[in-house]
């Protein structure tokens, strides 16, 4: 029966899946390491499975010529080495890393860097209140917005867990279901255990947007700020990042060559096309940053943000891509608070509190070149939005922007790395 081959192998992958899920990189380092290890010895399983239940010589050929299709890779190599380690040698040795970044108005930057490993581990609860009264020492005066990053590293080398770890699922998953497509079986236990596998698939993807944590210190109390991120899916239904997904800058836009090759002037149709989905939208816009590649290709980063901190970290990460891949130009999206200055009293209270003292919102698009000193800003006040004469006169009048601080390091990127060409 196929039961008898089929379901083993579904079997092993569900129960590798299983234990990278109940993953929790908030616990105690000593909970996360089993895990990592049965992931490890589960996942190099499957083939063990497999070479045990394809025992006639057909299948033992069939097995040998699929083995070398899809699990000769450099990333599985790296899985088997892993699991042989975990088995027959140690624990996985896996540290993590602390990083904590502080959005300050004169600094934006790393200020703690505490190595965790298997001898001096304290849980994140702990971590939090230590860097809380470091905080509040260093900025008494005003809110705190800070966020922390969890690095996995082993034997003291930075890795990328989670993208190995999903590279090799994603060619497990294409090895296995070749052997069902050229074996299939129909059974309710195999169909059961394909749905769940599915399923843990998806949560296991999703994991790569939990290893970073927004917050706040508003009155002497740290505030947290929700995840959720905005997020693309491939053919096969897996989680993608935004910042992956590149298209053409003209892919649907009525665009000249002259404007795309124009900062500025991509810079005013950006404007002008977001003040018609502003309006459109009934004055609402989801915060987006736009990377222009030198290719002339686009990438669009929309995010949902709980706290303002969610700002500050996602500048962080275009900073990041900045320093990977050759960009032009970013442009952001987003709305500000306005505050008359007669209200120059309240403005001096936590963030929660002040802005219900603002006398309006701003549609503000910002743009970060290395062809200009500073960010260039273009604003709408919400109340003359609908004004298309009012609309026109902002679009066409683009001003330097020295209060976008929090945008500068971006700036300074793309400057860096201008002159470094010449």
């Amino acid at each position: 029966m196929m039961t008898d081959i089929i379901y083993p192998i579904l079997q092993k992958y569900y129960n590798a899946l299983n234990s990278l899920n109940s993953l929790n990189i908030a616990k105690n380092i000593f909970e996360s390491i089993p895990l990592i290890d049965n992931f490890f010895a589960e996942f190099r399983n499957i083939t063990f499975v497999m070479q045990k239940s394809f025992n006639t010589k057909e299948l033992k050929e069939y097995y040998t010529t699929k083995r070398k299709e899809f699990l000769n890779d450099n990333n599985l190599s790296w899985f088997i080495d892993k699991r042989n380690e975990t088995v027959k040698e140690y624990p996985f040795k896996l540290e993590k890393e602390i990083l904590v970044y502080a959005y300050l108005p004169d600094y934006c930057g790393k200020i703690v860097d505490s190595r965790l490993n298997i001898d001096n581990d304290v849980p994140l609860e702990t971590i939090e209140q230590v860097i809380k009264a470091y905080l509040i020492k260093y900025n008494k005066n005003s809110d705190i917005y800070f966020s922390i990053d969890i690095l996995f590293k082993e034997n003291g080398n930075e890795i990328d867990i989670y993208s190995r770890i999903k590279n090799g699922i994603i060619i497990m998953d294409n090895f296995i279901n070749e052997v069902i497509t050229d074996y299939p079986c129909n059974c309710s236990k195999c169909k059961n255990i394909i749905e769940k596998i599915k399923e843990l698939k998806t949560e296991i993807f999703l994991k790569d947007f939990t290893f970073s944590w927004d917050y706040t210190i508003e009155n002497n109390e740290i505030i947290w700020g929700q995840q959720i991120e905005m997020r693309a899916s491939d053919k096969n239904g897996c989680p993608i990042s935004m910042s992956d997904i590149c298209i053409p800058i003209d892919a649907n836009l009525p665009i000249s060559k002259n404007v795309i090759n124009d900062d500025m002037e991509l810079f005013k149709f950006y404007a002008s096309m977001y003040y018609t989905i502003f309006n459109l939208q009934k004055k609402n816009i989801m915060p987006t940053f736009i990377i222009v590649y030198e290719d002339n290709t686009v990438s669009y980063i929309p995010f949902i943000p709980t706290i303002k901190t969610t700002f500050y970290r996602k500048a962080q990460y275009v900073e990041k891509i900045a320093r990977k891949k050759d960009i032009r130009v970013v442009y952001f999206i987003g709305e500000n608070y306005y505050y008359p200055i007669e209200k120059i009293k309240e403005i001096q209270q936590p963030y929660s509190q002040r802005i219900i003292h603002a006398s309006t919102t701003l549609l503000s698009l910002n743009m970060i070149s290395k062809k200009y000193e500073h960010v260039m800003t273009i604003s709408f006040d919400t109340n003359n939005i609908e004004c298309e004469d009012y609309a026109i006169n902002q679009i066409n009048n683009p001003y330097e922007d020295i209060n976008c601080y929090w945008l500068n390091p971006i700036l300074d990127v793309l400057k860096e790395k201008n002159l470094s060409k010449h």
